[in-house]
């Protein structure tokens, strides 16, 4: 099998651990199978497969074990073996349902009814985020970068109009 030749850019395969996650034994054929197909590296967004410990131990799964810190250790170990960068992905703003469904996160929703929003507003939203990276950089020693999601901070504030974007502050 040839490796394709992409032109510009790196490529990033993006891996959410959510729902069905992969057995160990199912990433460690995954991941070289990834770079010989001319990957460039793993976005790796764990959320409930997290280890999170302390008071963010009630982020993790119920329903399968989440990843130990050996097995996210390991699946650094493949990657790097591999030739591939990992960057970790831990949502800011939205994407947290898998936090916000727990009753000690229900004030820090944006709105009370809609779980996948925090409201950046709070002073505990800060916290608890910055406890989330933490313990994620804790696990991830060696990467270059951290992607933090936002992509829906755009609909902050702003409206759409037929003469373009428009910003409200």
């Amino acid at each position: 099998m040839n490796t394709p030749h992409w032109t510009t850019g790196k490529k990033i395969v993006h891996l959410d651990f959510k729902g069905a996650p992969p057995r160990m034994s199912y990433l460690q054929k995954l991941i070289p199978l990834i770079a010989h197909l001319g990957a460039d590296g793993l976005l790796l967004e764990y959320e409930d497969m997290f280890p999170y410990e302390g008071e963010l131990k009630v982020l993790q799964a119920t329903d399968h074990p989440p990843y130990s810190p050996e097995e996210i250790k390991m699946i650094q170990d493949v990657a790097k073996s591999s030739g591939l960068e990992v960057i970790p992905l831990v949502q800011t703003f939205g994407h947290l349902e898998f936090v916000l469904k727990h009753r000690a996160f229900w004030e820090l929703r944006e709105v009370g009814f809609c779980l996948g929003t925090l409201n950046p507003h709070q002073e505990q939203s800060v916290k608890l985020l910055l406890d989330m990276v933490r313990q994620v950089l804790e696990l991830h020693p060696d990467i270059k970068c951290l992607h933090i999601g936002a992509d829906e901070v755009l609909h902050f504030c702003s409206i759409i109009t037929d003469k373009g974007l428009l910003i409200v502050n």
